[in-house]
């Protein structure tokens, strides 16, 4: 994909101006416990921008004399240190992912930059200074943005940040891709899941059904925590211990994702224990999935925005509770509409990028309804992820069983 990466470098350079330079990091393994860190996991902007995945490695690009300038620096290639870490990329395989021609060893970059800074012709440095950051001291962005504005007092700074995720808001034929090959996998580990299920299983052993079929397909973990639920567990929005065991008569909540090639999937799918709804669980299943529908026809590209969709869903869910008996003509929605179902999916499970805005094409987000009656013990959301076009919408999830006689033939 080094061309896609080039053609997004190519569209930053717009904004920056003679005699300013852009400087990004990847990032690195945050420690653990003794001698042992958690796995790496590249800055999504760095990556965005650069393809490159190796802990550490920097970008920098400098305008001067209206060209651009780009160097990567990444390790050495040191067999000793390779032995005991694992495998780094040589300069060639990093430009070749990259596109960049110019890629040195990480040790010159404190001195390129000091060089670039000292000639005088550097006014401003533009950083990723991600808002999740802000005031973390130990966040890479922050801490070399003070060292450098301790020592070249002239320089000022630019944040990269919005700029780049603005541009991550709308992907391309390529990037949609990665993410039908995400849903693929994810597919595959939710059916996996409808027919493995049973009472008396624990949720961590469902969860493994999910990680194994996900391993099968080259997928080394999740997209993100999943989260596999059965009965009271489900009213925990973000259950990340599944430690509970499945009764009879319970749903079960997955809500779910594989990442492929650095792109994710986020799907929620409920069944029940068992592998038949109960009246009451179909009643209500079929008001979330009914919702979930209306919610995806009322896609218009430059029109809908996230507070329509929301604001629809939210109306429809209380209509037709109080159609079926379940909520009084005077009683808020939010007795069981708990959260709002609505974020960009892409290099992030919760992904960059406004939401105010009407939605466009290129845009992929989620389309989330989720109805939880704590009273009845019935707890559950469907979640579908959508592409938007020029004309519509594609439903990039629709291969994922969700009508209620679907789902029981597949668990039968």
């Amino acid at each position: 994909m080094n061309g896609s990466h080039q053609l997004r470098r190519k569209k930053f350079y717009q904004h920056l101006k003679e005699g300013e330079a852009l400087v990004l990091f990847a990032g690195s393994s945050p420690r653990k416990s003794a001698d042992a860190n958690y796995p790496f996991f590249a800055n999504r902007n760095f990556f965005y921008l650069t393809g490159i995945t190796q802990s550490e490695s920097v970008f920098i690009a400098v305008k001067n004399g209206g060209e651009i300038e780009e160097t990567l620096f990444v390790h050495k290639k040191d067999p000793f240190a390779e032995r005991w870490h694992g495998y780094r990329i040589s300069h060639e395989e990093a430009s070749e992912l990259s596109g960049i021609e110019s890629v040195a060893d990480l040790e010159g970059f404190n001195h390129t930059l000091k060089g670039v800074l000292d000639s005088g012709n550097i006014s401003s440095l533009w950083y990723d200074f991600d808002k999740f950051d802000a005031g973390c001291k130990d966040a890479v962005q922050n801490q070399h943005s003070e060292l450098i504005r301790s020592r070249y007092p002239f320089i000022t700074f630019k944040n990269a940040y919005p700029v780049i995720c603005a541009a991550r808001t709308i992907k391309d034929a390529g990037e949609i891709a990665q993410i039908r090959e995400a849903l693929k996998v994810t597919r595959d580990g939710i059916h996996a899941m409808m027919k493995s299920a049973k009472a008396g299983m624990y949720e961590y052993q469902l969860e493994g059904v999910f990680n194994k079929v996900l391993a099968d397909n080259g997928v080394r973990e999740p997209a993100f925590a999943s989260i596999v639920s059965g009965g009271r567990n489900n009213f925990f929005i973000h259950y990340e211990e599944p430690m509970g065991i499945f009764k009879d008569g319970d749903m079960i909540l997955t809500d779910v994702g594989a990442r492929k090639n650095e792109y994710v999937s986020d799907i929620s799918r409920p069944f029940p224990v068992n592998g038949k709804f109960t009246e009451e669980q179909k009643e209500i299943y079929s008001i979330v999935l009914k919702v979930n529908n209306e919610l995806m026809d009322i896609l218009v590209p430059g029109k809908t925005s996230f507070a329509d969709i929301e604001a629809h869903s939210r109306r429809r869910v209380g209509e037709e509770l109080v159609a079926a008996g379940y909520l009084g003509e005077d009683e808020d929605v939010s007795k069981y509409y708990w959260h709002p179902g609505t974020h960009h999916i892409g290099l992030d499970v919760h992904d960059v990028g406004p939401k105010g805005n009407p939605i466009q094409p290129g845009m992929t987000f989620t389309i989330d309804v989720g109805i939880y009656m704590e009273d009845k013990n019935i707890g559950f959301r469907i979640e579908e992820n959508v592409a938007i076009t020029e004309t519509g919408y594609e439903h990039l999830s629709a291969e994922i069983v969700r009508e209620i006689d679907d789902i029981e033939a597949m668990m039968s």
